[in-house]
């Protein structure tokens, strides 16, 4: 992994945990992203990816409708393969 990946990772997750100080992220929001990378089996870089998508998906969507573990784990499978 090239320093700009690992940045790019830090960003992301230091980002969405900001987003949450500042009240941009609900607190029930913040915690259904926390609880469902804490119950998956994903890497760092997966969890960046996730918190990556799940922020461009607030700033078009406004919300976002979290997967259930069963559906991230399918994806995270797919993408591995």
């Amino acid at each position: 992994m090239t320093p700009s990946h690992s940045l790019q990772r830090a960003q992301a997750l230091s980002l969405l945990l900001g987003r949450y100080i500042a009240g941009e992220i609900a607190e029930a929001q913040f915690a259904d992203v926390t609880d469902l990378l804490d119950e998956t089996d994903a890497t760092s870089e997966e969890r960046a990816a996730f918190a990556r998508f799940y922020l461009d998906a607030l700033a078009v969507e406004g919300e976002v409708k979290m997967p259930k573990l069963e559906e991230l784990n399918d994806v995270l499978n797919i993408a591995r393969a």
